[in-house]
């Protein structure tokens, strides 16, 4: 085999586990112009045809690639020659891209009880230049005969451990464990999911669903014992024991990640406001970017142009008395509204209140500015943010609370968090909030209520400081805004 042509199918191989096909078919084509009797590299291509729907030049490839195979062996194949075989599809490990910004798996066409064997000439390259895997997890890239339910993991757990396996099934024996699997079939130790932190596979469990169309985003996952993952996190998820997604690592080639709902502690997704609000169609952009642009403006205006706004005085008087007060003593910054005092044209009074208001431009959120120039709802702000921190939604003037949820948790409890209950089933107490990352309250919580879990809900503000503001009143309790 010719070195040059083996350089260029493993250059086709490299571009095509990055997702660019059209130009990984350019170098299997100059890898079969060198040699025509490279059978990985028309298999290769034939592979790439069949994924972009080239169906028939894929089918003359793969059968061309199996003739020169033949050929090689004198005509034999392994196995009964008699028997007629049972249909195979190869999956192929380079036919799972990694995963960045916008991921989706891509599976092998063929049933899902199709008998599935792993093509060799792709192994040494799904493993070159591979920091991460050891020899160990080499050793569980078989050729299985049934259906694969195994595979090469690493293995994080809570207690800061981390375990590199050669085959590990996922929800087994049990949907609640993960079992450690030796080379002749048996289990060596089964692990529940509530002692791991996250599992990264080399391959999808047949139970899960593998929809390739489906679009994902990345979010930021904190666990149980403070590790930060960053997952592209799948969006049909249909496994309720954990949260299913792909490595965002361009080097991983344990790119499936599976994270145990149970020791997550928080999850946002890694996008701004702004991005989701305009995939749901709340605002345009054009209005967006403007939008952007004037509330960065805000957040830079200078204390001298507030006080003069506040107090109704000229601005370039402001700007004269803290020039000369420059000249003398090059003052400047927090001391403005001390200068000013001295000069007579404000008072104490009107310096605070453009101070407080120099503090509320420069905290104030963007879905507050949008909301504040009616360029959208309070309710489609609400509705971003809640999908952007995973959490749900809730209308509070749709639902009904009783006196006696609303006393689960005490008057001052809930006026100081700004926290609703609003429901107890089977010992989880659903809380509304009206802010979305309120998850460092959870243990507070379950300690005041003595309840099993927390489950938070997002709420309209406006709607929520409602019933805080009853609260207050019948508490005697001064509510600040």
């Amino acid at each position: 085999m010719s070195e040059k042509a083996e350089y260029y199918n493993k250059q086709g191989l490299r571009l095509f586990t990055a997702g660019q096909l059209q130009e990984a078919v350019e170098f299997f084509t100059k890898a079969i112009k060198i040699d025509p009797q490279f059978p990985d590299a028309y298999h290769n291509r034939g592979r790439v045809f069949l994924k972009t729907n080239r169906t028939i030049d894929g089918n003359a490839d793969i059968q061309k690639a199996k003739d020169l195979r033949s050929e090689k062996s004198g005509g034999k194949s392994e196995g009964n020659l008699a028997k007629k075989p049972e249909k195979t599809v190869k999956l192929n490990w380079q036919e799972v891209e990694n995963i960045y910004d916008t991921v989706f798996p891509i599976g092998y066409q063929g049933s899902e009880n199709d008998p599935l064997e792993f093509e060799d000439s792709f192994d040494d390259d799904f493993f070159l230049d591979d920091t991460i895997v050891t020899e160990k997890a080499r050793e569980g890239l078989v050729k299985p005969t049934h259906e694969i339910r195994d595979y090469p993991a690493i293995l994080e757990l809570v207690n800061g451990k981390r375990l590199e396996v050669a085959r590990a099934g996922l929800f087994e024996p049990t949907n609640n464990d993960i079992s450690i699997i030796r080379q002749d079939g048996y289990a060596e130790r089964v692990v529940p999911l509530e002692h791991m932190a996250c599992i990264r596979m080399a391959g999808i469990p047949p139970v899960l669903n593998k929809n390739k169309n489906s679009l994902c985003h990345v979010e930021i996952i904190e666990t149980v014992d403070g590790t930060i993952y960053h997952v592209a996190v799948y969006p049909e998820q249909d496994h309720e024991n954990v949260l299913f997604g792909f490595s965002t690592e361009e080097q991983s080639r344990f790119i499936y990640t599976f994270i145990p709902t149970v020791n997550i502690r928080k999850r946002c997704q890694d996008r701004c406001l702004g991005e989701i609000l305009l995939e749901k169609g709340f605002i345009g952009n054009d209005i967006l970017k403007g939008a952007l642009a004037e509330h960065q403006q805000l957040k830079r205006v200078k204390l001298g142009k507030i006080i003069a706004h506040k107090a109704k005085v000229i601005y370039s008087a402001i700007e004269e008395a803290l020039k000369q007060a420059k000249q003398k003593n090059d003052r400047e910054g927090l001391k403005t509204g001390e200068i000013l005092l001295t000069t007579g044209l404000v008072d104490e009074e009107q310096v605070l209140e453009a101070l407080q208001h120099q503090k509320y431009l420069r905290n104030m959120k963007i879905g507050q500015f949008l909301v504040k120039k009616g360029v959208i709802q309070e309710k489609e702000v609400c509705i971003a943010l809640a999908e952007k921190f995973r959490i749900p939604f809730i209308d509070l003037k749709k639902k009904k609370i009783s006196r006696k949820t609303l006393t689960l948790l005490s008057n001052s409890f809930v006026l100081q968090n700004e926290i609703i209950p609003i429901s107890l089933d089977n010992d989880i107490l659903t809380v509304a909030t009206l802010h979305p990352d309120v998850s460092y309250l959870r243990e507070a919580i379950i300690k005041e209520c003595e309840c099993k879990d927390v489950r938070f809900v997002l709420a309209l503000p406006t709607h929520l400081r409602i019933i805080l503001d009853l609260l207050a009143k019948k508490s005697g309790t001064l509510k600040t805004p």
